[in-house]
């Protein structure tokens, strides 16, 4: 056999060496996990440290050099059903946000906060007259908007109740007391999804004589399946004798009528008013 045919082989063997990587090489090809993660050299495989890539982050995607972030996850906002009553599995920023996978940090879509996405924002933050309170304290308040009874939304976090931590809502200030019982009223003094609008001084029609506007007993209060106790109040802006201002919350009384609340009459009152 010539002496070049016996090389031939051995030269393809040696081309192969160079060519293919070596298990000393590791994960050089992967920055050796450019510092958050462990390289397996038999395989040259990185794995990921926690928040970079770790086989129990959550994420969307994880690089497989390491080198991004992953961010906090949270109970999805929205996403698809594992049974009649189980959906809202843990997702990364909770579906309501987008990841910076510099900072590892969520960017929130509009309305939403918390380090996962996780949390409802209350509308202008209650405008300062009011708390931002979650949907499980809210539903032990019996002057949370709409009236009921106090009652418990909490104990079944992963199904029915997944969201009582997370929508939050206004209970509006009231320089009186909002409720169903004897001497409360049925509505606050501020309002509004955002509590800025802020209601006038209540009373009874002057011209009614034999009416109580106010008297809230039995009277359903307003989206609500609740009614008001004996000795509950309604609350009658201006006395239906004059227009609200809701920016101020003072009175515009008609021509006759005067006073905060407008009760009063004036021998300038006409049947017209």
């Amino acid at each position: 056999m010539a002496p070049l045919q016996l090389l031939l082989p051995l030269l393809s063997l040696l081309s192969l060496s160079l060519l293919s990587p070596t298990h000393s090489a590791g994960c050089v090809g992967f920055n050796n996990c450019n510092g958050h993660g462990s390289c397996t050299y038999s395989t040259g495989v990185c794995t990921c440290y926690e928040g970079w890539g770790a086989d129990t982050d959550l994420a969307y995607y994880k690089a497989p050099d390491c080198s991004l972030r992953v961010c906090p996850a949270g109970k999805a906002w929205g996403d698809v059903p594992t049974s009649t009553t189980k959906a809202h599995a843990n997702a990364e920023c909770s579906n309501m946000g987008k990841c910076d996978r510099t900072t590892g940090q969520c960017t929130c879509f509009p309305g939403f906060a918390g380090d996962s996405c996780q949390r409802m924002l209350c509308p202008n933050d209650c405008s300062g007259h009011g708390q931002c309170l979650p949907m499980k304290r809210l539903a032990t308040m019996s002057n949370a908007l709409p009236l009921s009874n106090a009652t418990t939304y909490t104990g079944y976090d992963t199904e029915h109740t997944w969201d009582e931590e997370m929508v939050f809502g206004c209970v509006c200030d009231s320089s009186w007391t909002v409720g169903l019982g004897s001497g409360q009223r049925q509505l606050s003094e501020w309002f509004g999804g955002d509590c800025s609008l802020r209601r006038c001084p209540s009373g009874d029609d002057p011209r009614t004589a034999t009416v109580t506007e106010t008297d809230c007993n039995a009277k359903t209060a307003a989206n609500s399946a609740e009614k008001g106790g004996t000795g509950n109040l309604c609350h009658v802006d201006c006395s239906n004798r004059g227009t609200c201002d809701y920016n101020t919350g003072k009175c515009g009384c008609y021509v006759g009528y005067y006073g905060e609340a407008c009760s009063s009459m004036s021998a300038l009152a006409t049947g017209l008013n």
